[in-house]
């Protein structure tokens, strides 16, 4: 065992016996940017989280970064490297910076640097943020390091979850009070017993994830108060979509994910569509917003014959309609060689 993993194997011991007696992830989180770094003697290592009240990243935690840069960094999530970072999973590895000198300066925190590693912090298959670690010189890190600090970012997870669990008491709240569908743990159990029904009687069914396209500029024009009643007024939408055998929740800050029971991809495709119409010619708010969202499909067993698979395959399903447009609806395919269902996009005001 080389020292660094050996170093880790302690770490993430002490990590786990503080986690089991702090319901504060800060705390958490603080300890593991100061092992990591220890463990790797990196030059920057940065934990940015997405605000759930911007949908914007933010550094949460941090080593080598001024206090001014943290206040200032507010980044977007777009469909670009750390938004595919985000959507995907798949960690983002720059060896050389001076050999993707595009990819380093959109990663880039304060300084620059030889050789960085992202990984994406998550639960639930629903995205929390990223870990960031950088170093001055090129080819730093190694497929070791890289499995390391996925490890962290795990812990990290872990940590904000039970926060979260313990602030909003999700096991006795089953409904999400601004869109009126349920919570995502709920949505879970249904999914999970979705799969077991559907393996006993060789059933299909559809999962479509849905994300308003416009959200940040509705919040930024007119607010709070009524960016909440637009989505109370699309969880009203996605409910009537519903079916007593399906299901539906409230999957992000603006994305909402249903079940469609004994569907297969092309009805799911079709219910997409008819849903991402009805959403598209909706007039919400009395402020007469209009909106549009973008969906992706995927399907038990064809796109995942887990839950876990099935929600990967969706979410990279969402991410390629993101990719192509606004009001666009992408289905996940068995052979994954397929084109977008092609849309026209609905004006936005």
């Amino acid at each position: 065992m080389r020292p660094s993993t050996e170093r880790c194997f302690h770490y993430s011991a002490e990590i786990v016996r503080i986690l089991r007696s702090t319901q504060h992830y800060e705390r958490v989180l603080s300890l593991i940017v100061d092992r990591i770094v220890r463990s790797l003697q990196c030059q920057t290592c940065a934990i940015a989280l997405i605000d759930p009240q911007t949908e914007y990243l933010r550094i949460d935690q941090c080593h080598n970064l001024s206090l001014t840069f943290c206040k200032s960094f507010r980044r977007r999530i777009t469909t670009t490297t750390i938004g595919q970072l985000l959507w995907t999973g798949k960690p983002v590895v720059i060896a050389d910076a001076a050999m993707q000198p595009e990819h380093a300066a959109e990663v880039q925190l304060e300084h620059p640097f030889g050789s960085c590693v992202l990984v994406q912090i998550a639960i639930d298959q629903r995205t929390l943020g990223y870990l960031h670690v950088d170093d001055s010189a090129p080819g730093k890190f190694d497929d070791a390091d890289v499995e390391m600090l996925q490890l962290f970012a795990d812990l990290c997870s872990v940590a904000i979850n039970k926060t979260t669990l313990q602030e909003e008491n999700l096991r006795l709240e089953r409904v999400d009070r601004e869109t009126g569908l349920e919570k995502f743990g709920p949505f879970l159990e249904h999914a999970r017993s979705a799969v077991e029904r559907a393996d006993e009687f060789g059933e299909q069914f559809t999962v479509l994830l849905l994300d308003v396209d416009n959200f940040k500029e509705t919040v930024n024009t007119y607010g709070y108060a009524v960016s909440r009643q637009l989505l109370h007024e699309l969880g009203s939408i996605v409910q009537s979509r519903t079916r007593p055998v399906d299901a539906a929740a409230r999957y992000g800050f603006d994305e909402c994910i249903l079940l469609l029971s004994r569907t297969d991809l092309d009805e799911g495709l079709a219910a997409a569509n008819e849903l991402r119409q009805r959403i598209a010619d909706h007039v919400f708010t009395e402020q007469g917003i209009r909106s549009t969202v973008s969906i992706g499909v995927g399907a038990f067993p064809g796109s995942g014959k887990s839950i876990d698979a099935l929600l990967v395959a969706t979410k990279e399903a969402l991410f390629e309609a993101q990719r192509q447009g606004r009001n666009i609806v992408h289905a996940d395919r068995p052979d994954r060689h397929h084109a977008p269902t092609p849309v026209p996009s609905a004006t936005l005001n």
